[in-house]
């Protein structure tokens, strides 16, 4: 999966119990999607979640940057459905 966004808010980079660097963040996306022979407008946050040197190159970043990003969706923890996108990739596409 690969989604274009703005980062609109971050957490403070922590630690898991198992000592890896891991960062929360929010991604505004904006875009028109072709649906059938309609432009359809779409906006929505995803939560997102990234470990290790992705968490800690992302780390830097400020609210505000346009980033592309890959990687894949999961549900938030065990008790809760709602989808977290897990970033594997970034390329950044500005910065605010």
């Amino acid at each position: 999966m690969v989604l274009e966004g703005v980062v609109v808010s971050r957490d403070v980079i922590r630690l898991t119990p198992g000592g890896i660097e891991t960062l929360n963040l929010t991604l505004q996306h904006q875009s028109h999607q072709l649906e059938g022979a309609h432009q359809v407008a779409v906006e929505l946050e995803m939560n997102a979640i990234a470990f290790g040197e992705v968490a800690k190159t992302l780390n830097a970043l400020k609210t505000g940057a346009t980033l592309s990003v890959k990687g894949f969706l999961s549900q938030k923890n065990r008790y809760s459905t709602m989808p977290t996108l897990h970033i594997t990739q970034f390329k950044m596409l500005n910065e605010s």
